[in-house]
């Protein structure tokens, strides 16, 4: 009898413990997110989005970047970030993949344009004064260096992504279009139909990008919605694009601080939700 009402007590004493353990914690926390690292060119390094931090010497790595904005929200336990602009694949292989810790949770990654010679063809069909032939050829390089280049080296970059961080979430993303194919105004940057053909191969890339992004079960991020109406040529006031920038010709064609925080931004924080 005395063991049994020992044995009761015993359960009466551990019933309030066993309520407060099921009601949880009084004072709930805030998770905090995995390590997180940025990795990437112009575009994940918020090249055009200004506040450059001088630490980051020609990368031009901006606070406004949209690796900095979501790191900032989101407090991760570590955030590293080695994007830098002109950074194609191998750039990013050998020169930023070797600064990811050990143990990071989450990595981002936009890369590919600068692997098609994007500039060359940006000057060659959307500079004044240049020729069809000029653009013609200027995107016919770029897209045989996207049909018999950058699927090698795409999935050469993203397979060591995986080496170097196991069982990190990895968002991958795509590019916006550059420019509105439809204007209510005059547009000086190309004609219709070069603006036409350099959304297409825009699409070309980033359709290349989200094919090799599932195969390693990586999760692909598409600005091009966001983005829609908000390219070069768009209304006064609605452009998140730059266009020529005479005084910084290295900041033309990339997203702007709003382009960063209201297209890239989102688009990849959905990507990156559990």
């Amino acid at each position: 009898m005395t063991t049994v009402r020992h044995r009761r007590l015993a359960a009466l004493a551990a019933a309030p413990l066993l309520l407060l353990s099921l009601a949880g914690p009084a004072h709930a926390t805030r998770a905090t997110a995995p390590g997180y690292v940025a990795l990437g060119d112009s575009y994940a390094a918020g090249v055009a989005a200004g506040s450059y931090d001088p630490a980051s010497g020609s990368c031009h790595r901006s606070s406004g970047a949209y690796p900095v904005l979501w790191a900032a929200a989101n407090t991760p336990a570590a955030f590293t970030d080695v994007a830098c602009g002109g950074a194609d694949t191998q750039d990013v292989l050998t020169g930023q993949l070797p600064a990811v810790p050990g143990g990071t949770g989450l990595v981002t990654l936009t890369v590919g344009g600068n692997d098609l010679d994007f500039t060359d063809a940006v000057v060659g069909c959307l500079q004044p004064l240049t020729t069809e032939s000029h653009c013609d050829d200027a995107l016919a390089h770029s897209a045989q260096l996207l049909r018999d280049q950058l699927p090698g080296r795409l999935d050469g970059l993203l397979t060591a992504v995986g080496r170097g961080a196991p069982g990190a979430r990895v968002v991958v993303t795509g590019y916006p279009h550059l420019l509105e194919t439809t204007t209510t105004g005059v547009c000086w940057t190309g004609t219709a139909e070069r603006r036409e053909r350099f959304n297409a191969l825009t699409d070309q890339l980033d359709e290349l990008i989200h094919r090799q992004a599932d195969a390693h079960g990586y999760r692909f991020a598409d600005p091009r919605p966001a983005f829609a109406g908000h390219g070069v040529c768009a209304p006064a006031g609605q452009e998140w694009i730059n266009g020529i920038v005479l005084h910084d010709l290295g900041e033309s064609f990339h997203p702007t601080a709003d382009g960063q925080s209201r297209g890239y931004l989102p688009t990849v924080a959905r990507a990156l939700a559990p």
